[in-house]
């Protein structure tokens, strides 16, 4: 499994994302629809679309959404639960709920692509390195 994908989000108000160089397509057009019809209330689901899973997590009005090539859901969950958790730490809650469009890009897109990068080289052994790290 890839994930190919990834951003943050304020309903839909992209503010950082990240696209996998070898990957190619219209999945940030595909994000933009998708991201309209996902409410802004907390909680988590999964969309496919084509060959493509698409996986969020809402909290506090911050949408964090990953994009992967299969349909298997633990890998991408952990991705999100880690983005969400350094983006908090980063920004907060105040500076994600004012933003402009794309104003977190160049900073926070440089994780997205590290993180993006850890999760599918970890692959299945994520929850276990979660469990030594911890």
């Amino acid at each position: 499994m890839t994930i190919v994908y990834a951003l943050v989000s304020r309903q839909k108000t992209v503010l950082a994302e990240h696209t996998t160089a070898s990957v190619t397509g219209n999945f940030p057009t595909v994000t933009r629809v998708l991201l309209a019809k996902i409410p802004p209330s907390d909680g988590r689901m999964i969309y496919n679309y084509d060959d493509y899973v698409f996986h969020y997590v809402v909290e506090n009005g911050i949408c964090f959404l990953c994009m992967s090539d299969e349909n298997r859901h633990r890998v991408p969950f952990a991705l999100l639960q880690e983005i969400k958790e350094l983006f908090t730490h980063k920004y907060g809650l105040e500076v994600p709920q004012r933003a402009i469009a794309f104003s977190l890009n160049e900073e926070f897109s440089r994780i997205l692509q590290d993180r993006m990068e850890y999760y599918n080289s970890a692959g299945a052994n994520v929850d276990s390195l979660s469990s030594v790290k911890n």
